[in-house]
């Protein structure tokens, strides 16, 4: 699988869309779990979950809901086969 990359790598230590993106790469680069929640609001949490260190996963989410992660980055992608 390839991934395109539609936008800079940021920072998520506070709750972003990141760029209204339904589907996100998110890196942990520290050798630590971090948690990870995806939330409408924040009051409202849908998921929460651990990655682990020097791990990356690809979160799909609807385009207004955020992801918050001290210490991980992330990008928008796009799949392309």
């Amino acid at each position: 699988m390839i991934y395109k990359f539609s936008n800079n790598e940021i920072s998520i230590s506070t709750a972003n869309t990141v760029y209204n993106s339904p589907l996100v790469r998110c890196v942990n680069p520290t050798t630590g779990v971090v948690n990870v929640t995806i939330s409408v609001n924040s009051s409202v949490n849908l998921a929460s979950f651990s990655i682990l260190g020097n791990s990356e996963i690809i979160i799909e989410k609807t385009a207004n809901n955020l992801i918050q992660g001290t210490g991980i980055v992330a990008s928008p992608v796009a799949y392309r086969y």
